[in-house]
């Protein structure tokens, strides 16, 4: 179950409170740092991200198709620049109005809509309002899939008790290295070139 309203504002003014700023001063890591400049304060619209990588407008309508929590407008730019960016071509996606399976992913590079079974997943998305103790039985299939260059998107992390502990526990699972609290969305990225974990709580 959500929290109910007055949970979700408590949370935010303590996730508010210990944000790092939101135009990237105190962040000593260089990766952290360009994401802050170029993806949350970055100047490309989602229209022409979409025009110009039709990849991006296909997941971003698999992600939509899968929850029944629309992305909100903030969110979804965050998406989309983060698609383009890192440019994924194996992605799984899954939310409340869709069933979560660790071995079928979309491949961007196929024909739009299809699916099938891949050795490794580039990106994956995970919808709120599943049931948390599922996902986590499930994740770790997808976890042994990803690379140094994978990352996941957890919408949600601070909607419900199920979420905050999948989002706990995840980012500290031992293929991820960084993690990134953006309140509404949480990102965690493998990039295993780092020795030790880092975690942010960044405000946007």
């Amino acid at each position: 179950m959500r929290y109910s309203t007055p949970t979700v504002l408590l949370k935010h003014l303590q996730y508010y409170w210990v944000a790092s700023n939101s135009k990237g001063h105190g962040i000593h890591s260089p990766f952290v740092f360009k994401f802050i400049q170029e993806i949350l304060n970055g100047e490309s619209p989602l229209t022409a991200i979409e025009n110009n990588t039709p990849a991006v407008k296909q997941i971003l309508d698999q992600i939509e198709a899968a929850v029944s929590a629309p992305l909100t407008p903030k969110n979804k730019i965050v998406i989309a620049r983060l698609l383009q960016w890192l440019n994924p071509i194996t992605t799984l996606v899954t939310g409340d109005k869709k069933p979560f399976d660790a071995d079928s992913a979309i491949n961007t590079n196929a024909k739009i809509g299809s699916t099938q079974s891949v050795e490794s997943i580039d990106f994956a998305f995970i919808g709120e309002g599943q049931d948390g103790a599922t996902i986590l039985q499930s994740v770790n299939r997808v976890m042994d899939k990803m690379h140094s260059n994978s990352w996941v998107i957890l919408h949600g992390i601070h909607a419900d008790s199920n979420m905050e502990t999948v989002w706990n526990t995840l980012k500290e699972h031992s293929n991820i290295r960084l993690s990134i609290d953006l309140f509404t969305i949480g990102i965690l990225f493998c990039r295993k070139e780092q020795k030790e974990q880092e975690h942010f709580i960044i405000r946007y």
